[in-house]
């Protein structure tokens, strides 16, 4: 057997595609991660991700965070055709082979009628901050101008709207960019990107009952799978939202299901699909990276199964395709703080053992949606019926990979390609345990979305190992469709769970705005600028527009916008002696948050105010007069007529660049 294996390492080494493939890989390697330099004045501004007022914009020219900005859109846009091409070919064959018929027609129905309940009590809306906006931010910077990059300064001063200035992103490229080409064929809306989530919902359910069904050996498995994600509350919120964890679910069932497929075939066009879409997988979130490699091991198992290399051009490039990401990935290096530690007190390293036992009690306090032994609590978007049978079903799965890869040459093929999706699924799983934040809190659910996929895929399994007939998947489907209606639909019309969340609510309020001020000829002063600017409203940082008061100054008195709005945080703090009296006898006052605070040379006025919970009050303010520098001036809404004889033409024009240009200067 050593000899065997020493023979097919020698093969590998002479066979002159995979020298050019480990050759490109090696470039890849070297160019992203030592060879271009990355340089930051400070870092990340604590808690956005978006760089402060003196660091925005000092990066190098030359820098690795450029070179990401740059070519961030073309890359992703070359390895979704040759990822189409590809999977055009498998899906050709496998449609000859097998075209849809009586059944595919009541599977499709069934998705449908699946993505409908998901969506009954949901409002297309952002779910989880910053990640939604920013994503949503990068989508524009492709759009406009190319460059995957969020705006944190934009306005539209010499008529359209231009973005000023950009920050590369920690978060990865694909959805934007999905969301960038429904830009390009549809025009631009925000709204754009919960569309291209509904859709990729119905994508992903159509792909579960493709694996169910091929897993099980039955439709009626391939149905199971599709009732067990209809009566989970997780997936139809991010049906409607903008974040990228449903694009993450979608690649993963498409790696599973073409890993199964090429570990039957090994043919060279099912391995196209294959690598690009892992390579698309790895652009999805930043952990589905670790799949590169139980997909690199498939494929030379492949290759030593049948004593031969196959390889075509897109496979040998594959690796040159992740420069962005490693690029990209240098932002974690660099920057600390990108990985917002600072959100969870005593947290100083983003995996550790010692957060184990915690998340383990927080994971089932999760799944079973319990809260001090009570279940049915309603507050957290997951299926207890779900979470119990996956659980039950894991153990067993991951005896049966080990007993595959013990012996591949004895298992099926297919069950070999299976295994090694299952090992990255356990791998993600796993990585949750040792994370520093726990997967009950309202922005870490989604993060469950894989476990999930890995519950269903071991169910399903597990049920073909055992040889379910039709009936007992029937039973199984019926006993999960009975936890739809009696847990899944009450908890999803509460909608309890999206409710504790305070930016959540925050950014409803937000949009409120936008519906009543429709005119958006305004100037908005708010920490998330980025959500002003995507609604394609001039914005900027409170930290910027007190670096340039000057410039605010300058503006109000040339009255260069209807008004200068700002948005503002108060939270209720204890006071000894002043404010409003308790039942506790204690005093309570609100306090502005410190990020929040513009100084006293901006006088505001309120416009408007909503208590967002209980302790928590957001307040949109206009800017009624700035002082700077000795000057003050006022917001009004009159003009003063200019004094003196009628200009000619090219005196007005040559006033207008003037003014123009020193408008551009201005700007904060």
């Amino acid at each position: 057997m050593d000899g065997f294996f020493m023979s097919f390492f020698y093969q590998l080494c002479r066979d002159r595609r995979v020298r050019l493939t480990a050759l490109c890989a090696a470039i890849a390697l070297v160019s992203g991660l030592w060879l271009l330099p990355v340089k930051f004045a400070v870092g990340f501004a604590a808690g956005h991700g978006a760089l402060s007022t003196k660091e925005v914009g000092d990066i190098v020219d030359e820098s690795a965070i450029r070179a990401a900005v740059k070519t961030g859109y073309w890359v992703m846009l070359g390895a979704l055709v040759l990822f189409a091409r590809a999977a055009w070919q498998v899906g050709h064959a496998a449609w000859r082979a097998r075209r849809p018929g009586r059944t595919e027609a009541v599977a499709l129905a069934l998705v449908l009628a699946g993505g409908g309940v998901l969506l009954a009590h949901e409002h297309h809306g952002f779910k989880i901050l910053e990640d939604e906006v920013l994503l949503l931010g990068t989508s524009m910077g492709m759009h406009l101008d190319r460059a995957a990059a969020y705006p944190v300064r934009a306005n539209d001063i010499q008529g359209p709207f231009q973005l000023v200035q950009s920050v590369l992103d920690k978060r990865p490229f694909f959805f934007p960019f999905l969301v960038a080409l429904a830009h390009d064929l549809t025009g631009y809306r925000p709204e754009n990107s919960f569309y291209v989530n509904t859709a990729l919902g119905f994508v992903f359910l159509a792909l579960v009952w493709l694996l169910g069904r091929s897993l099980g050996g039955s439709p009626w498995a391939g149905a199971l799978t599709v009732v067990l994600f209809a009566g989970l509350p997780l997936l139809g919120q991010q049906m409607a939202g903008g974040g990228f964890d449903l694009l993450n679910l979608v690649m993963l069932a498409t790696v599973a299901l073409l890993a199964r497929t090429f570990a039957a075939r090994r043919d060279a066009a099912t391995l196209e699909a294959l690598v690009l879409a892992t390579v698309l997988l790895a652009y999805s979130r930043y952990e589905s990276v670790i799949f590169l490699l139980p997909v690199a091991a498939l494929v030379l198992w492949a290759w030593w199964r049948d004593s031969r290399v196959t390889l075509t051009w897109p496979v040998i490039v594959a690796p040159l395709l992740l420069l962005p990401w490693l690029w990209q990935h240098r932002v974690f290096t660099v920057n600390p703080t990108a990985w917002e530690l600072g959100s969870v007190p005593g947290a100083d390293t983003p995996f550790a053992l010692g957060y184990f036992a915690d998340n383990l009690g927080y994971a089932l306090k999760f799944f079973f949606d319990a809260d001090s032994g009570v279940f049915l609590q309603g507050y957290e978007p997951s299926s207890p019926l779900f979470s119990l049978l996956g659980l039950l079903a894991l153990p067993f799965f991951g005896l049966w990979i080990l007993r595959v890869l013990r012996a591949p040459r004895m298992a099926a093929p297919a069950d070999v390609g299976l295994a090694a999706i299952g090992i990255g699924l356990l791998a993600g799983a796993g990585l949750l345990l040792f994370y520093y934040r726990h997967i009950d809190e309202y922005v870490i659910h989604r993060l469950s979305l894989p476990t999930h996929l890995l519950f269903a895929l071991a169910l399903v399994a597990g049920g073909a190992h055992l040889r379910l007939t039709s009936r007992g998947w029937q039973w199984l489907g019926g006993l999960t469709l009975v936890a739809v209606l009696t847990h899944s639909l009450p908890v999803m019309a509460r909608q309890a769970y999206a409710r504790e969340y305070t930016p959540g609510v925050e950014m409803a309020w937000r949009q409120e705005f936008l519906k009543k001020f429709p005119e958006r000829d305004y100037l908005f002063i708010d920490r998330d600028s980025t959500f002003w600017i995507v609604n394609q409203v001039s914005a900027t940082p409170p930290l910027q527009a007190i670096a340039r008061k000057d410039s605010i100054l300058w503006i109000v008195r040339n009255r260069g916008f209807s008004e200068l709005y700002v948005f503002q945080q108060f939270r209720a703090v204890k006071r000894p002696t002043e404010g409003l009296q308790t039942d506790a006898g204690e005093t309570v006052e609100l306090r502005l948050e410190p990020d929040d605070d513009l100084g006293p040379d901006f006088e505001l006025e309120t416009v408007w105010e909503r208590i967002i919970k209980i302790g928590v009050l957001d307040r949109i303010s206009r800017v009624k007069a700035i002082h700077a520098g000795g000057q003050t001036a006022e917001q009004t809404h009159l003009a003063t007529p200019a004094a003196g004889p009628p200009r000619t033409a090219a005196e007005l024009e040559a006033v207008q660049k003037a003014y123009v240009e020193r408008w551009l200067k201005e700007l904060p």
